[in-house]
């Protein structure tokens, strides 16, 4: 469920998804591809040691790395840095350097929900075969 809620979030951070619906899916490797109606591409893998590189199709880098109590923070080619802490319920918020904040959370059914300060929504679902899809 972290997962989902990440992969949506950097979909948030890279402005892709506000507005074009997203399809995920993972290879056998753990390196996703995120594609939107729109066209764009992001791709992300992730090492042995759980730190993670996303590329968008314009060139944009953002790395997570993930510390010892669970916080993860997001660091942009651009210099924009997001931090993330997920709660005890299991509702994450992710605070940018930029003064966006992210709040997302994932149902009894796995349908993740996140919301951003601007008003923006993205709702996050993964089929059986698990590609996700985010409107």
């Amino acid at each position: 469920m972290k997962a989902r809620i990440a992969v949506a979030a950097l979909l948030l951070m890279f402005s892709v998804g506000a507005t074009a619906q997203t399809r995920c899916s993972s290879d056998t490797f753990g390196n996703t591809t995120c594609r939107d109606s729109d066209g764009n591409t992001t791709r992300g893998s992730t090492d042995a040691f759980g730190n993670s590189t996303w590329r968008d199709s314009n060139g944009n880098t953002t790395r997570a790395t993930r510390d010892t109590f669970g916080n993860t923070t997001y660091r942009r080619n651009d210099g924009t840095t997001y931090r993330s802490n997920t709660d005890s319920f299991g509702n994450t918020t992710i605070r940018g350097s930029n003064g966006t904040t992210i709040r997302g959370s994932t149902d009894a059914f796995g349908n993740t929900t996140l919301r951003d300060n601007s008003g923006n929504t993205t709702r996050c679902s993964t089929d059986i075969f698990g590609n996700t899809t985010c409107r």
